[in-house]
């Protein structure tokens, strides 16, 4: 199920990624600091810091960042998608058992997966927001995704912050948009 939700939230954010023209690039998104490539570079460097990971190898955030800044925005969307592949086999070849390191400790290849999904729908969510369009994805994954957070919320280091606090939305919200604004983004 969950590399399931993985590979959905994936599609939606690669499908999204495809449909971008050369001036989305370069669009504020939600997230301060960072334009829709800037956003879309992140993930990918997630996603080559838990491949990475899942292989037993440590990785060097910093070079993985520096490696995936190089890529000219033209080529982020299958940049990315080669990247989601990757990891989603990194996370099958990993199975259920073991923990392996991440920057809120180690965690089972389970739980890296969950965290990819939520990374993948509210990131697909800021770059669609930034580039003026819509996040396709199916509101069970996404219903998921609010579970597995508000459980991650408690467990979460005190150094490490989320994006804001959460922010007000309504039950009958779509699921997507319940989900972003529990991680501090307003939706309105």
């Amino acid at each position: 199920m969950e590399l399931d939700d993985l590979a959905h939230a994936q599609a939606a954010v690669g499908a999204l990624l495809a449909s971008l023209d050369a001036r989305a690039w370069t669009r504020p998104s939600p997230c301060d600091d960072w334009d829709v490539a800037g956003v879309t570079r992140h993930l990918i460097a997630g996603d080559r810091a838990f491949t990475t990971s899942l292989g037993g190898e440590a990785y060097d955030l910093a070079a993985i960042r520096d490696d995936v800044a190089g890529v000219e925005a033209g080529d982020l969307p299958t940049t990315y998608a080669v990247g989601a592949g990757d990891l989603r086999l990194a996370l099958a070849a990993a199975g259920s058992g073991g923990a392996f390191p991440t920057g809120l400790g180690p965690m089972s290849a389970p739980a890296v997966t969950r965290l990819r999904v939520i990374e993948a729908l509210v990131h697909g969510w800021d770059i669609a927001r930034g580039a003026g369009s819509t996040l396709d994805v199916d509101d069970d994954v996404a219903e998921r995704s609010i579970r597995h957070s508000l459980v991650l919320l408690e467990t979460l280091p005190p150094e490490r912050q989320v994006f804001a606090d959460p922010q007000p939305t309504p039950d009958d919200a779509p699921a997507l948009d319940r989900l972003v604004a529990l991680l501090g983004r307003p939706v309105g």
